[in-house]
């Protein structure tokens, strides 16, 4: 390497005598973020019936829209659309969580290998940052922000604020993951 780290500690971080290994953090962010994933992936199924079916039917019906009544895309009122969206919203974070819990072990196991094994190790991560930017990203941000207007209330903008905050989580770790060791 040419960037003023010598070969010998390109896996490591000296920090006030202390040897930080890169690849722990990496698995141990990509860990923690798979959990988050899980974690709201079982409350929503926790809150199916309720919270859940309730909170999607009001974001897709664009109920309450004072700022922007008109919007590029219709209401979306019919029971089966609504579950198909939440399912597919359950369904994603369910793979996002797993992909980078997957990932995260793989990359616990590997820690200590070569570059290339490493960075195979780091496939099921990326991948399930992937999909979790997906969700946040492109399903809230885009369709529910941009499309359905949740902005304009306050049960779809929290939802949306959450998802902004888990895509920055994704996009940052998604980053991190990328760069080789």
């Amino acid at each position: 390497m040419r960037s003023g780290i010598g070969v010998e500690t390109a896996m490591h971080v000296h920090e006030k005598g202390k040897l930080v290994n890169i690849r722990v953090w990496k698995a141990v962010f990509t860990a923690i973020f798979g959990l988050l994933a899980l974690a709201y992936a079982v409350q929503n199924v926790m809150n199916l019936d309720g919270g859940m079916y309730a909170s999607f039917a009001y974001v897709l019906s664009r109920a309450d829209h004072a700022a922007y009544p008109e919007s590029i895309v219709p209401a979306i009122v019919h029971p089966a659309l609504i579950w198909a969206s939440l399912i597919l919203v359950l369904l994603l974070e369910f793979a996002a969580g797993l992909l980078m819990s997957a990932g995260a072990w793989q990359m616990w196991r590997h820690r200590m290998a070569d570059g290339d094994t490493f960075l195979r190790a780091k496939r099921h991560a990326i991948n399930g940052v992937g999909v979790a930017i997906l969700v946040w990203f492109l399903l809230f941000g885009v369709f529910g922000a941009a499309l359905w207007q949740m902005w304009q209330t306050a049960i779809g903008s929290g939802s949306y604020n959450g998802a902004f905050q888990f895509s920055v989580y994704g996009l940052l770790l998604f980053g991190l993951l990328s760069m080789r060791d």
